[in-house]
């Protein structure tokens, strides 16, 4: 099913970025970072080896190993400035409750061409072809991540075109180390999945594909940039800068730069660098659009499923003067 083009969009600012190398201001500027340890990271750690925020005047300060969740109230009570959440009710429900957190960037859309997330695998053995339907499921025992509610969202939304429901399939939590164990070894019947990191490994898996969330709801943006109250209460300049930067060394990443953290991540979770090497980029925003109508959809669903107490307009969750002042400024 195919949605109608993004009717609320936020201007792009990426053609006025300058990739000049420039002298780092005299006055230097800390910023705490939270970073998840996940591939996704890959465009961040791209402009940090570069030096990108180096030379823009910003002293980064890495908290490494930080789920997203855990992100979410230091950011509200100053203790990070930055943060690449997704949107989940408790970010919902923290700026409904007033929480100076705010939506400032895109990061992340659903690919067509490569993206795994919010995509259902089975055993080949059982579906050499795969499986065109979710239809084919029914009554069947599928496994999701069991911490966060986007599987829940993924999976309602690829259930709906085949008038289904979760009443007709078995739901599974499962952790995301165990998905494929327990799927290989005949646990469930199918996984979906819920993050990109698995992108690169899936053929060697001897996986094949379902209907994915691409199907329904295509470049639909997942992920973004956030700031806390030191940066929206501050100069709005320095939260530009940031962004400047990061920006710089995504579009480095969509052009096949690789950093280090990429093989260092590799090595720590025991794959092969060179295959990891070769995950597909392509769901990686270049210029920080914010899809405002991609996020009222997880809204109302997040109202309609009772995860929040009521819906409320995308459009108070997310500060666009940053992405403005890159207009500006470049």
């Amino acid at each position: 099913m195919l949605r109608r083009r993004l009717l609320l969009s936020v201007a792009p600012a990426w053609t006025l970025l300058s990739c000049s190398r420039r002298q780092p201001p005299a006055k230097r500027i800390p910023l705490r970072v939270a970073l998840s340890p996940h591939l996704t990271m890959s465009p961040f750690y791209t402009g940090y080896e570069a030096g990108y925020f180096n030379e823009a005047g910003l002293d980064v300060q890495l908290s490494k190993e930080l789920p997203n969740v855990q992100s979410i109230p230091l950011l509200a009570s100053g203790k990070l400035d930055v943060g690449f959440p997704g949107l989940t009710p408790g970010l919902i429900n923290a700026v409904a409750k007033g929480a100076r957190i705010r939506l400032v960037a895109g990061r992340q859309v659903i690919s067509r061409s490569c993206d795994t997330r919010g995509g259902i695998f089975v055993r080949r053995s059982d579906f050499p072809n795969g499986i065109p339907d979710m239809r084919q499921l029914r009554h069947r025992r599928i496994a999701i991540t069991s911490s966060g509610t986007f599987g829940l969202f993924c999976l309602d939304k690829l259930l709906a075109p085949a008038g289904m429901t979760r009443a007709d399939v078995e739901v599974h939590p499962t952790s995301p180390n165990e998905r494929i164990a327990a799927l290989r070894a005949g646990a469930v019947d199918a996984i979906l999945t819920a993050e990109s990191d698995l992108n690169p490994m899936l053929s060697a898996f001897q996986l094949a594909p379902g209907p994915s969330l691409v199907d329904v709801l295509p470049n639909f943006q997942y992920s973004f940039i956030a700031f806390g109250s030191g940066l929206l209460d501050g100069d709005v300049h320095t939260g530009a800068t940031f962004l400047r930067a990061y920006l710089h060394g995504a579009r480095d990443f969509l052009s096949g730069k690789t950093p280090t953290f990429l093989y260092d991540f590799a090595k720590s979770n025991n794959l092969d660098p060179q295959l990891v090497r070769k995950t597909c980029r392509d769901s990686f925003e270049h210029d920080g659009r914010l899809h405002l109508q991609d996020l009222q959809s997880c809204i109302d669903w997040s109202a309609v499923n009772g995860y929040i107490p009521r819906s409320m307009d995308a459009r108070n969750l997310v500060d666009t003067r940053f992405l403005d002042e890159l207009g500006r400024t470049a």
